[in-house]
């Protein structure tokens, strides 16, 4: 299932065996301004958690979905201040013993 949102999620292998989640801002939302971002942003977690209410119990996006949609509410403040380099790579590391667990943002 492909959510159109304000970056593109990547999954990838670590050294030691665990994932990450790399999160890369879209050019068309670095480009807006503060505001538009901050509701771009609202607009995006509430489709996610539309799109999540949809889906069976059972559904194999579901669980991933949701991960995201963690990591976008804790993202959402910081993107209402203005605190995230947009610029950047953002770098999710998932627990190998509980993939959606404790998430742990790195910068």
């Amino acid at each position: 299932m492909e959510i159109n949102g304000p970056f593109k999620i990547g999954n990838m292998q670590n050294d030691l065996g665990g994932h990450e989640l790399h999160l890369d801002f879209t050019a068309e939302f670095r480009a807006m301004n503060s505001a538009q971002q901050a509701d771009s942003f609202q607009n995006y977690i509430t489709s996610l958690i539309n799109e999540i209410s949809r889906l069976d119990e059972n559904d194999a996006n579901r669980q991933g979905m949701l991960t995201i949609l963690q990591v976008a509410e804790q993202l959402m403040p910081h993107i209402q201040t203005n605190e995230i380099p947009l610029e950047e790579t953002i770098v999710i590391s998932l627990q190998q013993d509980n993939p959606f667990g404790d998430i742990t943002l790195q910068s």
